[in-house]
């Protein structure tokens, strides 16, 4: 019992001076890359000694944009990953977007760990310009209690970060991992946990500080 409450107080000891000297608010913005394919499948493309091929593949990579806004402890994330969708036979840019809320912890104002979770939604964006926000069965949100409805119907995602504080920059690792849980059915908090770790897909990103 002695050694749990001396391990807790060093813990502590060494968390609040390392957030205390952390900036209260920080606003970061900058690129993201995620390979595009789960850990699962990854783990077959090296069992299968295809890995290499798998790798050098550009369509396996998704890119994007990754903002962040932390708060003391609380940081929201808004991360945009870009592709190419068709729907009726129309080609559209499509844009994934995930919102997240959650944690974020600088460690001695070198790194910086975090975790979040939230809904993704996507945007679609024809030849035109035309831009049209689908929520996760495909509807279009053309109002406030449109988005409101998607926001609470989505499929929610949670992601984990690492990053090294380079100055005003940062580069580090992210984890994401989709599951079924939506906050329509906030009770069945299992969905949260059901989903496979192994069907997370990494990525990396690089951000500047703007505050």
């Amino acid at each position: 019992m002695k050694k749990r409450f001396l391990v807790s107080l060093i813990v502590v000891c060494v968390l609040i001076p390392a957030t205390l000297s952390a900036a209260m608010v920080n606003l970061s913005i900058g690129a993201t890359a995620r390979y595009d394919k789960s850990f699962e499948e990854v783990q077959s493309f090296i069992d299968n000694d295809t890995y290499g091929e798998e790798l050098g593949k550009i369509e396996n990579y998704a890119f994007g944009a990754d903002i962040r806004l932390k708060i003391l402890l609380a940081e929201i994330d808004l991360v945009g990953m870009f592709g190419k969708e068709t729907v009726n036979s129309i080609d559209y840019t499509s844009i994934s977007v995930l919102t997240s809320a959650g944690i974020s912890l600088d460690i001695l104002n070198i790194a910086r760990l975090g975790f979040g979770m939230g809904p993704r939604f996507n945007v679609l964006i024809d030849s035109d310009g035309n831009a049209a926000l689908k929520d996760s069965t495909g509807n279009d949100v053309d109002s406030l209690d449109g988005f409101g409805d998607a926001f609470i119907k989505s499929p929610v995602a949670y992601r984990a970060t690492a990053d090294i504080k380079l100055g005003s920059m940062m580069l580090g690792l992210n984890y994401t991992v989709d599951t079924s849980y939506t906050f329509e059915n906030w009770e069945r908090v299992q969905d949260l946990f059901d989903a496979p770790l192994n069907s997370g897909k990494v990525g990396v990103s690089f951000l500047f500080s703007l505050i």
